[in-house]
C-alpha cells in the first residue's frame, strides 16, 4: 500500500475490519513500541509526517488492530513489561524505568491513583535519557493508552484494571 492512504482506508478497504466482526477500538502502528492510535485517529494519512504529528511512528511497518474488547492497561503494561524483559541493561532509564512503569501499572491497578503522574515522568525521563530507541519509544503505546484510553486506567472502569 502506497503513502497518501488513511489508516482508515487500510484498516477496513484494504483489511476488512476486524477478525471478530467487533468495532476497533485501536490500533498500533510500528511495532510493539508504536503508539495506540484511537478510531478519532483513524483518518490519519499513512506517512511520516503525518504519523510525527499526531504523535506516533510507521516504524517497520507492523499494525495491530484491537476490536472494543482490548484493554488499555494491559496493552500499556505489556509494553513496559517488553522493555524490562528485553532491556540490554546498559542504561539506567531503560533498565530501572520499565521495571518501575510495570510497579507503577500494577499500582494503579490496586487502585493508587496516584501512580499516574509517577508514570508519566518515568516516561519523560525514559524519552529523554535513555540510549537507544526501545528505551526511548517504550513510552510510546503507554502514554498513548493514558492520553486516549484513560477510562481503562480508572479501578472502577468495567473492563478496565484487574
Amino acid at each position: 500500500l502506497p503513502f497518501g492512504h488513511t489508516l482508515r482506508e487500510l484498516l477496513y478497504d484494504f483489511g476488512g475490519g476486524s477478525l471478530s466482526g467487533r468495532p476497533l477500538r485501536a490500533v498500533q502502528v510500528g511495532g510493539p513500541l508504536g503508539a495506540y492510535l484511537p478510531a478519532a485517529q483513524f483518518d490519519t494519512v499513512l506517512d511520516y509526517e503525518s504519523f510525527a504529528a499526531i504523535g506516533a511512528v510507521l516504524g517497520h511497518g507492523g499494525i495491530v488492530a484491537f476490536d472494543d474488547t482490548v484493554d488499555m492497561w494491559r496493552q500499556a503494561r505489556y509494553a513496559m513489561e517488553f522493555c524490562a524483559l528485553e532491556s540490554c541493561g546498559k542504561c539506567t532509564p531503560c533498565r530501572i524505568g520499565s521495571t518501575r512503569g510495570v510497579e507503577a501499572l500494577d499500582r494503579l491497578a490496586a487502585g493508587h491513583t496516584g501512580q499516574i503522574p509517577l508514570l508519566r515522568d518515568l516516561c519523560a525521563t525514559m524519552q529523554n535519557a535513555s540510549l537507544c530507541a526501545m528505551g526511548g519509544m517504550t513510552p510510546f503505546p503507554v502514554l498513548s493508552a493514558l492520553d486516549h484510553f484513560p477510562e481503562d486506567f480508572a479501578n472502577t472502569s468495567p473492563g478496565g484494571c484487574p
